[in-house]
């Protein structure tokens, strides 16, 4: 199995990608809410606050929606 392929967002399912073809940390994983994490862009932390996984693990509709953890912290 591979990683899953991520088109991660901030804001919402539908909002810009800030960074696509984002892979998961480990095989087949399933963010949980509230997991911090830094993009390999340098970016971050990001907060995951949803996602949606579609039938494949590198599928245009695996979305990640995440929010800045400075933003929350305001």
């Amino acid at each position: 199995m591979g990683r899953v392929v991520w088109s991660v967002r901030q804001g919402g399912i539908n909002a810009p990608e800030i960074l696509g073809g984002y892979q998961s940390p480990s095989p087949v994983h399933e963010p949980k809410l509230g997991e911090v994490l830094r993009l390999p862009d340098g970016s971050g932390p990001w907060r995951v606050v949803d996602w949606v996984m579609a039938d494949r693990v590198d599928a245009p509709g695996n979305v990640l929606v995440v929010e800045s953890v400075a933003d929350r912290a305001a």
